[in-house]
Parts: C-alpha cells; sequence; structure tokens
C-alpha cells in the first residue's frame, strides 16, 4: 500500500508488483549519531590567540605561538599557528589566511570521583553526575605512546590509589576522545 495525492486529498492505491520492493537487512542499517551537537565550530583564523583551541591537521589543538604576517602581494594576511595535539602532546603547524574560518573542537573537562582502578589493565571507574559508573576510560600512559607528564601522572594516581587516598581526576573530551589529564588527593 502506498499513499498518493491526488489534488488536495490522500487516497491509498495498492502499487503494482513491479513498483513494489522490500529492504534488504544492508539498506536498515543504520549507524548511530549523537544528538545532532557537533564536535567543532568555525572561527575565524585572525581571532584565535595562544592558549584557544583548534584544529590543525585534522588533530584538536591548543594553540602554544601564533603570529600573524601582514598582506603581501597577493593582498591578504596570513596567521602561522603552532598547537599542540591535546591527547597526545604532537606539535602540528599551520598557516592560514585571518579572514579564513578554521574548525575549533568543542573541547570540555569534567572531573569525576575515581571508584576503582586496576592496577594491571589500568582502567579506571569514574562515578558520573548522576551516580552510574563511567568505565570507558584507562589511566593516560596506558594507551602506548605516552608522554612523560603522562606516565608521571598514571604513577602519581597508582601511588595516591595504593595509600587509599580520595581521588578525583579531570578527564578533557574533544572529537570524541577522552584522556584523563590531571586528579587531586585527599585524606
Amino acid at each position: 500500500l502506498a499513499w498518493l495525492k491526488f489534488g488536495s486529498s490522500l487516497e491509498v492505491k495498492q502499487l503494482p508488483i513491479a513498483m513494489q520492493r522490500t529492504l534488504d537487512a544492508e539498506e536498515m542499517d543504520f549507524e548511530r549519531t549523537d544528538a545532532g551537537a557537533s564536535q567543532t565550530y568555525q572561527q575565524q583564523a585572525g581571532s584565535i590567540k595562544r592558549g584557544s583551541y583548534v584544529m590543525l591537521k585534522g588533530h584538536p589543538c591548543k594553540v602554544v605561538e601564533v603570529s600573524s604576517f601582514s598582506p603581501g602581494k597577493h593582498g591578504h594576511a596570513k596567521a602561522h599557528m603552532v598547537g599542540q595535539d591535546i591527547f597526545t602532546g604532537k606539535k602540528y603547524e599551520e598557516t592560514s589566511q585571518t579572514s579564513h574560518h578554521l574548525e575549533v573542537p568543542v573541547v570540555t573537562k569534567t572531573e569525576y570521583p575515581l571508584m576503582n582502578l586496576n592496577a594491571e589493565s589500568f582502567a579506571v571507574s569514574l562515578l558520573q553526575d548522576n551516580g552510574e559508573l563511567k568505565i570507558d576510560l584507562n589511566l593516560p600512559a596506558a594507551a602506548g605512546k605516552a608522554t612523560e607528564e603522562d606516565s608521571k601522572l598514571q604513577q602519581d594516581i597508582l601511588r595516591a590509589f595504593a595509600d587509599e587516598l580520595v581521588i578525583s581526576v579531570v578527564v578533557i573530551a574533544a572529537c570524541g576522545m577522552e584522556k584523563i589529564i590531571s586528579f587531586s588527593a585527599t585524606d
């Protein structure tokens, strides 16, 4: 059956067999997506400052250096940015016209109480505001290429956990990735 519109009225008609088709399982397989929130937004390159976040070479970075060049023979001022990937610490550079728009990641920092820690797998259990456990994170140095800061942070968290201190961790999130970036411990 199909709804067909004739003039101002809708009628139900049986389509001829040749026009009917069934959907394959592949056609009905939809990828899951978020609630419509974007992971980035646009910002003019000339307004990016040191300490801002920006996507450089497809990576969410914190800008550590910005320099501007006055208009040259082609009449456009340029901005040269150097940024450090907020997850890996790797440096990226990019030059853009100051009037062009760049992608800026939506970056959030959230503090969670640490409920449990597996010292062998480095998996952590964090308590969310809604009372549910967040179990999809590991300590920062658990994922292969760790910076010295990540290794030191991980050792400090492990030591505080072994001393049975009350620990809260700060998690940075951007572009679908998350990482523990700091912690605090109290008696």
